[in-house]
């Protein structure tokens, strides 16, 4: 299934990356979805690319980068956004 794999940002979150996927817009997504009271400043989307099956990429980026992972169960990342970029085109 066709959809985005994301990378975004946020200030309240130093050195640490979000990478995700999503069926719709990102920029809408993160919105919606991500921007709750809890968060304290807003998400920047720093990278999105619709591929053709964002489930997978998704799944293959996160294994690839699991060494960098803030929380085994959660998308965050210690890298940079170039890192995240590079795998995700790795990948898609």
């Amino acid at each position: 299934m066709a959809g985005f794999v994301f990378v975004i940002s946020n200030p309240a979150f130093p050195n640490l990356l979000k990478i995700g996927k999503s069926d719709r817009d990102p920029c809408v997504y993160i919105k919606r979805e991500l921007e709750t009271d809890g968060v304290p400043e807003p998400f920047l989307v720093e990278y999105y690319a619709f591929v053709v099956d964002h489930h997978e990429i998704e799944k293959q980026v996160h294994d690839y980068l699991k060494n960098l992972k803030k929380n085994s169960n959660k998308g965050f990342f210690n890298c940079t956004v170039l890192e995240a970029i590079n795998t995700i085109r790795k990948f898609a």
